[in-house]
């Protein structure tokens, strides 16, 4: 998981018509590592970006690195996981913030139709 953003993950974000908030969040930093993240619904015929950007008011924003999610190994709906990082959380935690990660509008998953998408290296796993 990162917690700092590339330049590009706040381009892809900036056009609200290329943005998806999370269906389902999940904040329980308590419980050990993997247990803050949000789940998508991506529409059909889109493909989501490389990270999830987190809005935190009062601090800055983060990133999350997004994987995807098929419990069932084929779906009909494409479902991806956005990951936040725990210390980050728990961070927030501290802060008095960690309520702002339960809001979806603070999520937000660029997607975008196969022929317009702009591959990105993926931030490397911390």
């Amino acid at each position: 998981m990162v917690s700092g953003c590339p330049e590009w993950a706040f381009t892809q974000t900036a056009n609200p018509a290329n943005v998806i908030h999370p269906e389902k969040i999940v904040v329980e930093p308590w419980q050990g590592r993997h247990n803050v993240f949000a789940t998508f619904k991506v529409p059909e015929g889109y493909e989501a970006s490389e990270v999830v950007v987190v809005t935190v008011q009062g601090s800055h924003s983060y990133c999350g690195i997004v994987m995807p999610h098929s419990p069932s190994g084929m779906t009909i709906d494409q479902r991806v996981f956005g990951w936040f990082r725990t210390r980050t959380a728990l961070w927030l935690l501290t802060r008095g913030q960690l309520s702002q990660l339960e809001k979806p509008e603070n999520w937000k998953l660029a997607i975008f139709k196969p022929s317009e998408r702009v591959k990105h290296h993926r931030p490397d796993m911390l």
